[in-house]
C-alpha cells in the first residue's frame, strides 16, 4: 500500500505569539482504489486519459468532477497507484480529511510529479484556501509537474470568489464522470463482492439498487455491512438475510 508522511505547519492560535508546530500526516491510498477496480462503463474515454496522465511526467492540469459516489476518489487514488508504478512521485491530498491542518498543507507539493487535490469543493469560498490553491497552481505549473483537481461540482458551479482561482479552473481538460447505469451497477457490486470472497445474486444486487440510495458509496458500504454480518452470523448472503440484516442497521 502506498503511502506518504508530509510535515505540516500549523498555526496555533489564542496564544501570545504564533508559534509553528510539526505535525506528521500519514496519507494512505485504499489499495484497491486502482484503475482495474474501476467500472468505467460510459467513462471509458476519460478513464483512457487519466490512465495517459499517470504515464509520463509534464506540466498539465486537470478537472475531474462528478456527483457523490460517483467514483472520484477512486479515481484520483488511482492515478496516484499508476504514477508509483511508474516511478512518478504523487500526493493525494483529500481535502474532507485534511483540510482542518490548514491551507500550509500546499507549501512545497510542486516538487513532487503528480499532485491530486479531492474535494476542492469544500474549500471554495474559504480566501485563505483559495489563496493557497491559486498559489500552489501556479507554483505546480511553473515547475513543470501535473495537477488534477477533484470536485462534486463542474468548474463553472464551484462558489470561488478569487477570480484568479476561478479562471484557472477554467484552464486544464474538464472531464465529468457519468454516473453508472443500473446494468453496470449490478455488475460494479458483483466484482466487489467477488473480491471479497462470496457471490452476490443478481437478484440481490438489484434488491439493494432499488430500495437504498442509488449512489454507488452507499452501496459498496452497505455490501461491507453486509459482508461482516454474513462471518458474524455464519450465514450465507440471501435475499431474506439481506432483508432482516438492513433492518437493524
Amino acid at each position: 500500500m502506498y503511502s506518504l508522511n508530509i510535515c505540516l505547519k500549523k498555526k496555533v492560535r489564542h496564544v501570545p505569539k504564533v508559534k509553528k508546530v510539526q505535525l506528521v500526516l500519514d496519507i494512505r491510498l485504499r489499495h484497491d482504489a486502482t484503475f482495474k477496480n474501476f467500472l468505467a462503463g460510459s467513462n471509458a474515454p476519460l478513464l483512457a486519459a487519466l490512465q495517459h496522465v499517470c504515464q509520463a511526467q509534464g506540466e498539465n492540469n486537470y478537472y475531474y468532477w462528478g456527483a457523490k459516489g460517483c467514483g472520484l476518489s477512486h479515481l484520483l487514488q488511482a492515478a496516484c497507484h499508476a504514477a508509483s508504478k511508474n516511478n512518478l512521485q504523487s500526493m493525494y491530498v483529500p481535502l474532507a480529511e485534511l483540510k482542518v491542518f490548514g491551507p500550509d498543507m500546499l507549501e512545497g507539493v510542486e516538487g513532487l510529479d503528480l499532485i491530486c487535490l479531492d474535494d476542492l469543493q469544500l474549500v471554495a469560498g474559504d480566501a485563505e484556501w483559495e489563496e493557497a490553491v491559486f498559489h500552489a497552481f501556479n507554483r505546480i505549473k511553473d515547475a513543470g509537474k501535473c495537477l488534477i483537481l477533484g470536485s462534486h461540482l463542474a468548474p463553472s458551479e464551484m462558489p470561488v470568489k478569487l477570480k484568479d482561482l476561478y479562471s484557472r479552473l477554467h484552464l486544464g481538460a474538464c472531464f465529468q464522470i457519468k454516473e453508472l447505469d443500473d446494468h453496470d451497477k449490478v455488475l460494479l457490486l458483483q466484482q466487489n463482492a467477488g473480491r471479497r470472497g462470496f457471490k452476490l445474486s443478481k437478484e440481490i444486487a438489484n434488491y439493494l439498487i432499488n430500495h437504498y440510495p442509488r449512489d454507488m458509496a452507499t452501496q459498496l458500504d452497505i455490501l461491507q455491512k453486509l459482508d461482516l454480518a454474513s462471518l458474524v452470523e455464519q450465514h450465507k448472503i440471501t435475499l431474506p438475510f439481506v432483508k432482516s440484516t438492513l433492518k437493524t442497521l
